[in-house]
Formats: structure tokens, sequence, C-alpha cells
């Protein structure tokens, strides 16, 4: 229940700071509108930016819950696979946008969404370590 706990918390912290984000990126002007090839132009709005925050960072949470019933070195397994899937979801922002704002706004929120679920299942590996 810890590992879940933590991963509820990192959900909550990242959906919040990318809310936060795209409210700032519309306050200073970048536009958010996306076209990823094949596709009809659409604006990455504030509920998409929180459904595609949360929903994987909860599958996340339930893979690592996985992994740890099977693998003796789940932590590490975890955080190699989260950064090569992080390094995959860099080319959808470059695939979808020419603007230059929009892509930094993108990666940025991919940056904090793995960064958040990475710290908090580790720190429910440090909670449940603790004697």
């Amino acid at each position: 229940m810890v590992i879940w706990r933590y991963g509820l918390l990192a959900t909550i912290v990242a959906a919040i700071l990318n809310a936060a984000l795209w409210g700032l990126a519309r306050a200073v002007g970048v536009s958010l509108q996306v076209q990823p090839p094949g596709q009809p132009e659409t604006v990455v709005g504030l509920p998409r930016v929180i459904l595609l925050t949360a929903i994987p960072l909860l599958v996340g949470t339930a893979f690592y819950t996985l992994l740890r019933r099977w693998t003796r070195r789940p932590f590490l397994i975890f955080m190699l696979l989260s950064l090569l899937i992080f390094l995959i979801l860099l080319v959808p922002p470059f695939a979808s946008t020419e603007r230059p704002g929009t892509r930094f706004v993108l990666i940025l929120m991919h940056v904090v969404a793995t960064a958040a679920l990475l710290a908090g299942i580790y720190r429910a590996e440090m909670r449940r370590a603790r004697p």
C-alpha cells in the first residue's frame, strides 16, 4: 500500500504542476496547438493535460507493483524503463508542432511527470526499507 500511496501522491503533484504549466503557458501566449501527423490540428486543453498526466502515472505505479513481485531489483528496472519511455515520448512534441514554445512546454510536462513518478516510487522504497 505504501507504493500506491506515494504513486497516487506523485500523480496528484504531477497533474497539479502540469496544470500550472499549462495555465502559465496560456497566460504568456504560448500556442498549445498541435497537429500530429495525419490528424487535424487541435488545441491541448486542460482536461487532456490532466488525463495524459494521471493515467500513465497510475499505470506506471501498477506496473511497479508487479515488478516488485517479479524481480529482485525493481527500482533499477523501473527507472531504466521509465527513462526509455521518456525518451520515446519526446518524439510526439517534435512531430506535432513546429512552434518552439509549444515544444518546450510539452517536453517540460513530460519531465515533470517522469520526475514525479520516479521520485514517488523512490520515496516509497526508502520508506519501506526503513526498519
